[in-house]
């Protein structure tokens, strides 16, 4: 297994990612400036020659429209659908009232319910064919409470899988597995939850490799729809699912897939990235068959994202670490 490049010492505040570019930048003798610590916003000298960078991926490489394209998440599919990209079917709507009135249209659907406008997974809620109205108002709920607008859209079944576009190619690939923890026949969820969360790579708010585990009203809550809770004991080797969104940030798991993705998935991402104009950015696909030629009936692009993570690749739960911080520093046309 390839070996992890230490990050440097006296940036432990920031954010892990920016941590990875302050180290990279330091081995070719840039010259850093904390610009303003608690926005992770560096400038980077090296002779005559400067770069801002903010949350180590924001860069001068995208314009603010690019930006504006990848977070807002019905202008994003539409240049994706525009380029013959498959993504899930679905409809957006302004108003709660308005996607009520569709309760029936998706009632015998598995669906995704997701604010327009967020990030790291935040008020993304999946909804089971057949869900009650008030179950279907509460995820409605929770994504207008952090959008204007929200996508209900269909559910594409298959492992997540963060593609990482930089310029021109796919650096890197990882399955993004939701929080979960596996049985030992012994021990409670609680128990288990706790012992996961030991692991020094596990920490909160970005400035670790992985997120702890949460114990909140989210995870009870899917705890509940399995008929578990927190001291249920599942059997040795059963795998309980705490979250039903994949992201890092709600304590996921990342798997390094990058040698095993089909090329022509790449190429997709890639492609995605072309459509927004973008030339750092993270590609969200879901799929049943990541390793064979993409079938357009068993996977799609879920998202573009304008702030993609670099330590999920660099420190990844399991498999092969992807040193991205330099593809960035390459880009921005450092030596």
């Amino acid at each position: 297994m390839t070996e992890t490049k230490p990050l440097p010492q006296g940036f432990e505040d920031l954010e892990i990612s920016t941590q990875i570019i302050i180290r990279d930048a330091l081995a070719r003798g840039i010259q850093i400036e904390i610009v303003d610590r608690k926005e992770n916003f560096l400038r980077l000298t090296q002779g005559n020659h400067s770069e801002f960078v903010k949350e180590a991926s924001k860069t001068r490489l995208d314009s603010l429209m690019t930006y504006l394209v990848m977070e807002n998440k019905i202008a994003s599919k539409l240049v994706l659908e525009e380029n013959g990209i498959r993504v899930p079917v679905g409809r957006n709507f302004s108003t709660f009232d308005d996607a009520v009135k569709d309760y029936k249209f998706f009632l015998d659907k598995k669906k995704v319910i997701k604010p327009v406008t967020t990030n790291f997974g935040l008020g993304i809620g999946i909804s089971e064919p057949g869900d009650s109205l008030e179950k279907f108002e509460s995820f409605l709920k929770v994504a207008f409470g952090l959008s204007n607008s929200i996508i209900i859209e269909e559910f594409i079944e298959g492992p997540e899988y963060r593609f990482l576009v930089l310029g021109d190619e796919v650096v890197a690939v990882c399955n993004r597995v939701p929080a979960n923890v596996v049985g030992d026949g012994k021990s409670s969820i609680r128990e288990l939850i706790q012992k996961k969360n030991e692991d020094p790579r596990r920490g909160e708010g970005h400035k670790t490799a992985l997120e702890k585990i949460q114990m909140s009203e989210v995870e009870f809550q899917i705890l509940k729809d399995q008929g578990l809770n927190f001291e249920s004991i599942p059997e040795s080797g059963k795998q309980i699912f705490l979250r039903k969104n994949s992201n890092i940030s709600t304590g996921g798991d990342s798997l390094d897939v990058t040698d095993k993705v089909h090329p022509e998935f790449k190429s997709i991402a890639v492609s995605c990235a072309k459509a927004a104009g973008a030339v750092i950015c993270g590609i969200d696909i879901i799929s049943s068959e990541i390793e064979s030629k993409p079938n357009p009936k068993t996977y799609g692009v879920l998202e573009i994202n304008f702030n993609p993570v670099l330590y999920i690749h660099e420190f990844p739960y399991s498999g092969k670490p992807r040193f991205v911080g330099d593809k960035i520093l390459d880009l921005l046309g450092f030596n």
